[in-house]
């Protein structure tokens, strides 16, 4: 588990910038940051990859000048690491924080256990027309995140190798989803989220545990994953332990 904040981070922007690609979003990397434009109504501008040279001299101007001109960006992703430094600087810049992560991994690999199903529940790789809009609509009215789906984007992502996207079923109904990549040192897990009439029911526990133990069999790399303060104490549960943290800033002059 050495450099795992590294890895935590290294699996989240990585991710970002698969989708950028398949979407074909035209993104740029500064020196200090990483900025990807957006698809009205599907991508928000989104500048990530941050490091604390962003509040100096000639890199701050050039980035207020940016903001200014409404170039960068909607959302932006900072890490605690250099959010004492950052933070005065997009304030004053018109970003307020509005949410964060706690970037976790998997203590032990060797502890997971495949849980017993009961029958009426399924767990699929979402490949059907209908597995794919009951996963979209989970994702987008219970989260919140940089990325809006569309079925062509989510399509994309999974013809890609290294991601995979599985729905949990109960009685033949989608309540429970997970977004799996693979960036070849690290396995992230992304967009677990449960319809809320299903939430406090155990299935997101259930769908995280299959997919540990179908990821155990297949590679020992580790198992990451972006909590929010209330799937903390699940997480903790399975055996993740958090380790750095992200937080989320909206330029406030932004129409979302």
């Amino acid at each position: 588990m050495d450099n795992i904040e590294v890895e935590i981070r290294n699996n989240l922007y990585e991710f970002y910038d698969r989708v950028a690609q398949i979407c074909g979003i035209y993104s740029e990397r500064q020196d200090h940051w990483s900025v990807i434009k957006n698809i009205p109504k599907v991508w928000p501008r989104i500048i990530y990859r941050i490091n604390t040279e962003i509040i100096e001299q000639k890199s701050s101007i050039i980035f207020a000048e940016k903001v200014k001109s409404d170039s960068y960006p909607e959302l932006l992703i900072s890490e605690d690491e250099n959010i004492q430094q950052i933070d005065p600087f997009l304030r004053m810049l018109g970003f307020c924080p509005f949410s964060a992560w706690k970037g976790m991994a998997l203590n032990n690999m060797g502890e997971i256990v495949s849980p017993q199903l009961p029958e009426t529940i399924q767990i699929v790789r979402c490949e059907s027309s209908d597995d794919i809009e009951q996963w979209m609509q989970i994702v987008t009215s219970e989260l919140i995140t940089p990325v809006q789906f569309d079925k062509v984007l989510l399509e994309s992502l999974i013809d890609q190798s290294g991601v995979e996207v599985y729905l949990l079923k109960y009685n033949g109904v989608g309540v429970s989803t997970i977004l799996v990549f693979n960036s070849g040192t690290s396995t992230g897990l992304y967009f677990i989220a449960t319809k809320k009439l299903a939430q406090r029911q155990g299935f997101a526990k259930l769908l995280v545990q299959q997919i540990l133990s179908q990821n155990a069999r297949k590679s020992k790399m580790p198992v990451i994953l972006h909590a929010t303060k209330t799937g903390e104490a699940l997480y903790s549960k399975l055996g993740f332990l958090p380790f750095n943290q992200f937080f989320l800033y909206r330029y406030l002059n932004a129409d979302l």
